[in-house]
């Protein structure tokens, strides 16, 4: 299952560069990130290229990092894509906690990736319903 890297920390300047910089340094690509405002601190959610080496060197550096599984979904570059993904999970009655997405370089196809609370069973009921879930190599060698 496709994963996540999220880093509390405080909400003050200087905090994104410190984390990106520690994933640069150590050769680990970023293909989504999310940044939530939470007052005084903030969550970054990570989809990297390597999730086990992000969490390790973050937290060998001090950063307070957790992983969680995610669902990625991919989708057309369309309107109304998003609606039909939402709308399907609604029928089935699926909270989604935490949503992010993103485009792909060719431009046709997005990513939506899901923070749902039994992802497996998610990624069973959208693959039942025709849609596509990645894999954790898909997503994290897009």
């Amino acid at each position: 299952m496709a994963s996540q890297v999220t880093v509390f920390v405080e909400n003050r300047p200087g905090r994104l560069s410190k984390v990106t910089r520690v994933l640069a340094d150590n050769d680990i690509n970023i293909r989504a990130i999310t940044i939530s405002d939470m007052g005084e601190y903030g969550l970054i959610n990570i989809i990297t290229t390597d999730p086990d080496r992000a969490e390790k060197v973050l937290g060998d550096k001090g950063f307070t990092v957790t992983r969680k599984q995610v669902v990625g979904v991919l989708m057309e570059d369309k309107p109304g894509a998003l609606a039909n993904i939402a709308e399907f999970l609604n029928s089935k009655e699926i909270n989604v906690s935490n949503a992010y997405g993103f485009i792909l370089k060719e431009g046709t196809r997005a990513v939506m990736i899901l923070e749902v609370e039994d992802f497996n069973t998610v990624e069973k009921v959208l693959k039942k319903g025709g849609f596509h879930t990645l894999t954790k190599d898909e997503l994290h060698n897009l």
